[in-house]
């Protein structure tokens, strides 16, 4: 009889603990999302993908869309603190702009995780890809389907960390390579930049015409509407080609058209962005870890892929597994 006691007072024990994790594991937790522009589609992958994750979990996820505007997603930062969220993370925005909303966030004690944001003080981290190795994969493969030889044309932004890396990355690539010549290079503007890229192209074509060998592009929408100009002026592939980053949708059904100028994209992983975050948040504000213990490093990198002809993955696919998966 007193071994049959002591196996029931084990398994009340054994119990106890475990419905004492998965109340732990269920703690319900408000996360503070905002993004600088919702009209990117990554943004708008990083910011479905938080949810799908987080929300499952019994966490209230606020979210904000700063339209371009610094300003905006400043605001959103000190409406989430005065709402006294548990953590806010902010995706691909311009942190230096941001100075007084994240003081404003750290005075109260709630922790800012960064999204492709790069880093600045008072925030614990930035998940997001290695833009140098995107801005080298972009730039070597335009060199070697160019021959190492040609003239090109690129559309970037500088203004954010990413893209000015990118941008970066191919000034090494044509320094290794001084047969491939620079015509031009334009910058876009933030809020309005698919059209502003469109316009750039326009130009591009204007002014150069059938100089143009290949058209550098700092991400996928300005490589989609790069291609659509280069379309209607009746250029192919073979003429005129294309290079972008992010992997989305529309870059891959060009990509799978072969008279599409559209010929490789760097592939983000922007759903294991999303991902990332909500694992750091769940390891730091759920199971009560300390940010030492969970974040090694500021930057928490996720791996890329390149994208061409030759691998690019069929219609509503990645070529990735997906978090949920």
């Amino acid at each position: 009889m007193g071994g049959f006691k002591k196996v029931l007072t084990i398994l009340f024990v054994f119990a106890l603990l475990l419905s004492l994790v998965v109340m732990v594991s269920a703690k319900e937790i408000t996360v503070g999302l905002v993004v600088q522009n919702a009209s990117a589609l990554s943004q708008v992958r990083t910011m479905d993908a938080f949810k799908k994750l987080a929300e499952p979990k019994g966490w209230q996820v606020l979210t904000g869309d700063g339209k371009g505007s610094p300003e905006k997603v400043a605001s959103f930062i000190e409406t989430f603190v005065e709402r006294k969220v548990d953590a806010i993370v902010v995706a691909m925005a311009e942190l230096p702009a941001l100075e007084g909303a994240i003081k404003m966030a750290n005075e109260a004690g709630i922790p800012i995780y960064a999204i492709d944001s790069g880093l600045v003080p008072g925030v614990a981290c930035n998940i997001t890809s290695n833009n140098f190795i995107i801005g080298a994969e972009m730039g070597a493969f335009l060199a070697d389907k160019l021959g190492y030889k040609g003239n090109i044309v690129a559309i970037g932004m500088k203004e954010h960390h990413g893209t000015r890396q990118r941008r970066e990355t191919l000034n090494a690539v044509l320094e290794e390579y001084p047969n491939i010549k620079l015509l031009a290079d334009y910058n876009v503007r933030y809020t309005n930049f698919y059209e502003d890229a469109q316009k750039a192209m326009e130009d591009f074509v204007t002014r150069f015409g059938d100089q143009i060998n290949a058209v550098w592009c700092a991400w996928d929408d300005l490589a989609v509407a790069a291609t659509k100009v280069l379309q209607n002026f009746g250029y192919s592939r073979e003429k005129i080609f294309v290079v972008g980053a992010d992997g989305h949708p529309h870059a891959y059904a060009e990509i799978r058209n072969p008279d599409s100028p559209l010929i490789a994209t760097v592939a983000q992983e922007f759903e294991w962005f999303a991902a990332k975050a909500v694992e750091i948040i769940e390891q730091i504000h759920v199971l009560g870890k300390s940010p030492e213990e969970v974040l090694i490093t500021k930057n928490v990198y996720v791996p890329v892929t390149l994208v061409t002809p030759a691998n690019v993955p069929e219609e509503d696919k990645q070529p990735y597994r997906m978090p949920w998966e």
